[in-house]
């Protein structure tokens, strides 16, 4: 399939917290014990977390008597996701004798920042399964071995960090923009009321920033796209050539930021 990518990830964790209900709608579990349960695991339930736009969850294949083995859908803006959980060593008797095949379909960037966005909140480096020899099976069906299953985890991730990486290259190249901006008319208007306001507000930019760049060294994704948001305010306050209220966000403008703050972190060098 064109611009897609297939890999597995090692299941850890997972418990009884979902259920399909009538509709075939995955839902949180509410409790009692009906028919339905699913045991979605911490792989599925880290990406769906992570994908900031509102996700659309569809259950291809309903589990059975095996709660862990089923079929999702995850469809995300451009991005799609489909995940088999399914048995590879124990004949399903422990969470961790499962894996969960992820095929990523849409745009490159889509797929890799999704990549980088699922094992550093994993938190473990998702391609090290429990039972690597019983691995071999599954990965084989994917046009891998281990070494190379491992590299294509890896150069997902690294394009998704350099894709971070471009957005503050970019985030800087606004920053000098709007400085010479800044200095230009303040040569012309000298002691205008909000000078020195936008003058702060420039200082507040660069550490942000700088902020922005301390978080990408530790993979953390959403404090990089937090310290760049906070410094796209800034600048909008800077800038004389931007028509928005100095001091405080226009009416009607809201954050398209949902992220949280206590995701979990992990080198992924």
């Amino acid at each position: 399939m064109p611009n897609s990518l297939r890999i597995a990830a090692q299941v850890v964790r997972a418990g009884p917290h979902h259920e399909v209900d009538a509709e075939g709608r995955l839902r949180p579990r509410k409790g009692g014990k009906g028919p339905g349960v699913v045991y979605l695991g911490n792989v599925a339930t880290a990406l769906i977390h992570g994908l900031q736009e509102a996700a659309t969850l569809t259950m291809i294949r309903p589990p059975k008597f095996d709660e862990q083995r089923w079929e999702l859908e995850v469809k995300a803006g451009d991005l799609t996701v489909r995940i088999h959980s399914r048995p590879y060593w124990g004949f399903g008797l422990f969470t961790k004798g499962y894996l969960n095949v992820l095929e990523f379909s849409g745009s490159e960037a889509l797929r890799d920042r999704a990549v980088f966005d699922l094992a550093a909140a994993l938190g473990r480096p998702p391609w090290a399964f429990a039972w690597p020899a019983a691995s071999d099976r599954i990965l084989k069906r994917l046009g891998f071995d281990r070494s190379a299953h491992a590299k294509a985890w890896k150069d997902g991730i690294q394009r998704g960090r350099d894709g971070l990486r471009d957005d503050i290259r970019t985030m800087e190249e606004r920053r000098e923009t709007v400085a010479k901006r800044l200095h230009a008319w303040l040569d012309d208007v000298g002691d205008e009321p909000t000078a020195t306001h936008r003058q702060h507000r420039l200082i507040d930019a660069d550490e942000d920033i700088e902020q922005s760049r301390k978080a990408l060294n530790e993979d953390h994704a959403p404090g990089v796209e937090r310290a760049l948001a906070r410094a796209e305010a800034a600048l909008i306050e800077v800038d004389p050539f931007d028509d928005a209220p100095v001091g405080g966000q226009s009416e009607g403008v809201t954050s398209v930021l949902t992220v949280e703050d206590d995701l979990d972190v992990v080198d992924l060098t």
